[in-house]
């Protein structure tokens, strides 16, 4: 899998990219436009930036159309007429940035991801190809990724961030596992330079990148097939519970209960461990299911 280093930027950060590129980015992923009415100042000369740097130039519109179709419509336009202008290659990826700020998040899963497939066929029918941003959380709760996924292939850039402020490398140990992932937005402040540091876990710049398999599904065999990880145990109730059918409550990635668990006694397989809220936790398996060690007794 690859890993491929590289910033987004928009009107925060400077015309020129040289130190970006210089501290081991190798792609950039431009703000361009937002709604119908904002176009960054700065997005052309940053372009121009990029390409003399040798950097691969990507872009992004940040969404105000909320579950609006007819708007989702609108700004897409927007934002492609103004790509075209500045000169982003259709050989690259223009992506929906749809946010909780900016955008109605009330009218349910459905409707959103009705007008989010909107701009992005919109953006595919213009000759680029369409990607997703959004945080980890609104993801999972507020967008049917499935049917983004489904139509449009790994498409999405997922922000998660294993903590506020600077990070230099991601750590896998809190990758936000789901499905379509193409890209990881891992930290808001990379190697200190106040830029968000982005992974890219598919090779985007490939002809090939969007029929790929998912990349939750190549993490999930290359985590499978590594004896490190490929450990059994069995659960136990915590001691503090004298019911011998007391099930063990899981945990998501973000430390979150969830309404998942597992039963006493059951036979299990370790992905992979972290530190979640102060304790050690292990992968059972998707994003949503990580148990307390203090739970659990390896065999």
């Amino acid at each position: 899998m690859p890993k491929i280093a590289g910033v987004d930027v928009s009107a925060y950060q400077p015309s020129s990219l040289t130190k970006y590129h210089n501290s081991g980015a190798k792609y950039v992923i431009i703000k361009a436009t937002e709604g119908t009415w904002y176009t960054s100042p700065v997005a052309s000369a940053q372009l121009k930036s990029a390409h003399q740097n040798h950097m691969y130039v990507h872009a992004y519109h940040y969404a105000n159309f909320g579950s609006s179709v007819s708007r989702a419509k609108a700004e897409a336009k927007y934002f492609v007429k103004f790509a075209k202008k500045i000169g982003i290659s259709k050989k690259r990826w223009l992506w929906c940035d749809w946010e909780q700020q900016g955008n109605n998040v009330n009218d349910g899963k459905n409707a959103s991801t009705k007008a989010i497939i909107a701009f992005m066929s919109e953006v595919k029918s213009a000759g680029y190809h369409a990607g997703l941003y959004s945080g980890a959380s609104l993801l999972r709760n507020n967008i049917n990724l499935s049917a983004i996924v489904k139509k449009f292939g790994d498409c999405v850039w997922v922000a998660s961030y294993a903590t506020m402020g600077r990070i230099d490398n991601p750590n896998f140990g809190y990758f936000p596992s789901m499905d379509g992932v193409a890209i990881w937005q891992f930290t808001d402040n990379w190697r200190g330079l106040n830029v968000d540091g982005n992974v890219m876990l598919i090779d985007l710049h490939e002809s090939k990148a969007s029929v790929k398999p998912s990349v939750k599904a190549e993490t999930k065999k290359a985590t499978q097939t590594s004896s490190e990880h490929k450990i059994s145990g069995t659960a136990y109730a915590p001691l503090i519970h004298n019911d011998p059918k007391w099930k063990i409550r899981l945990r998501d990635g973000d430390g979150h209960w969830t309404s998942q668990y597992i039963p006493t006694n059951s036979k299990w397989k370790v992905f992979a461990e972290k530190t979640i809220k102060g304790e050690k936790c292990y992968k059972l398996g998707t994003d949503k299911q990580w148990a307390s060690a203090k739970y659990l007794k390896l065999l």
